[in-house]
């Protein structure tokens, strides 16, 4: 008997299913972290204040620092092009007649 190959392994089906157990796994722990984290706090920032969800609050937060990490990460590997040195075309050869 053989053993799978990586195609086999690899293929479209299975990883359909991979990925929806994927899904439903993050799924699950996001519904734990909600129902853990259901308790409201008061949020003051200088003179505004509001009374946020922990859970809600940690969201925005790793948000807007993604979105910060992604700024960063794009403003430093701007594509940067090599300046590339003319080409310089062989000289042809001068023919030296003795004179």
């Amino acid at each position: 008997m053989k053993g799978l190959s990586v195609n086999q392994f690899l293929s479209c089906t299975n990883m359909k299913r991979i990925y929806s157990i994927l899904v439903l796994l993050i799924a699950m722990l996001f519904v734990v972290f909600i129902i853990q984290n259901a308790e409201m706090v008061d949020l003051t920032f200088l003179i505004w204040g509001l009374e946020i969800s922990k859970a809600l609050l940690m969201m925005i937060c790793a948000a807007v620092g993604f979105l910060i990490g992604m700024l960063a990460f794009s403003f430093n590997t701007t594509k940067k092009t090599p300046k590339q040195e003319p080409v310089k075309k062989p000289e042809e050869p001068t023919s030296h007649t003795p004179s």
